[in-house]
């Protein structure tokens, strides 16, 4: 027997496997998240020979801000299908099933995983809304200006509303970043405030061996190499990886997508931020 419904007290254990299965995350990661995050009838689950086979959360991750109004948006999250069950299309009927219940009172969006999947999200009315410059660098030891100090969650919100002002983006609430900051803090990250070059700026930074993946940075102006070199040395690396708005004159990259056909679409200099990735 096969059925599409939503989540429900008890399949917990259900969805943590499949997760497990599709993203192979490990247990820390997979608990947080339903720590933080998770409440039953939050997901869209898809079962199949007597357990759930493909899967998609739905997160009241915040507001998105355009030209002065908000508008209340779900992130789409981890969609995803058990290998031994793909190609049947049970990942097609929970991404309808989870559209529709995302854009019930407000935009719906989704962040890909890989570059290949724009084409299959478009076929469900995303539109790549939401660019990011990404760049893989190696501290070059040259002397920085500045200085970067660990911030609170409610402090990394504020500042982030500030040096986002003006510019199209997803306000996320209190909630989404506190699970961001748990994902920082056990990899030996964290949420930081920096100063570079006399900019303020704002940084969300995970590790990865001897590499910061600095998952959002935010730096108004001025060097963004300078903000992010400052960001890996304060949690002691010499690689690291950034993510970051574009700004005007840059080509644009698309990084995640808004479902809505009433809304007026901005420039791909609107900022999706955190992947919660």
């Amino acid at each position: 027997m096969e059925e599409l419904r939503k989540s429900v007290p008890g399949d917990e254990p259900g969805l943590k496997a499949l997760w497990r299965d599709v993203f192979q995350d490990d247990q820390e990661r997979i608990d947080g998240f339903f720590e933080k995050l998770y409440t039953p009838g939050m997901a869209q689950v898809y079962l199949a020979e007597g357990r759930i086979v493909s899967a998609a959360y739905i997160l009241k991750i915040g507001d998105f801000i355009s030209e002065g109004s908000w508008t209340p948006c779900r992130v789409i999250h981890a969609l995803g299908t058990h290998p031994s069950f793909r190609g049947r299309g049970f990942g097609g009927k929970v991404l309808a099933s989870a559209v529709e219940e995302a854009t019930r009172s407000g935009l719906g969006a989704i962040c890909p995983t890989e570059p290949s999947l724009f084409a299959w999200f478009e076929k469900f009315g995303f539109s790549p809304v939401f660019g990011a410059m990404i760049q893989d660098c190696a501290d070059v030891e040259i002397p920085l200006h500045g200085s970067a100090a660990v911030v609170t969650v409610r402090g990394y919100a504020a500042l982030r509303e500030e040096l986002l002002h003006g510019r199209a983006y997803i306000d996320v609430d209190i909630r989404a970043l506190e699970y961001q900051e748990l994902l920082c803090k056990r990899s030996g990250g964290g949420l930081f405030y920096l100063v570079s070059d006399g900019v303020r700026c704002c940084a969300a930074v995970e590790k990865a061996g001897e590499r910061a993946l600095i998952r959002e940075l935010i730096v108004p102006s001025g060097s963004v190499y300078n903000a992010a070199a400052l960001a890996s040395r304060a949690v002691g690396c010499t690689r690291f990886t950034y993510r970051t708005p574009l700004r005007q004159g840059d080509a644009f990259a698309p990084f995640a997508m808004l479902h809505t056909d009433s809304l007026k679409t901005p420039s791909g200099l609107a900022w999706f931020g955190l992947g919660l990735d």
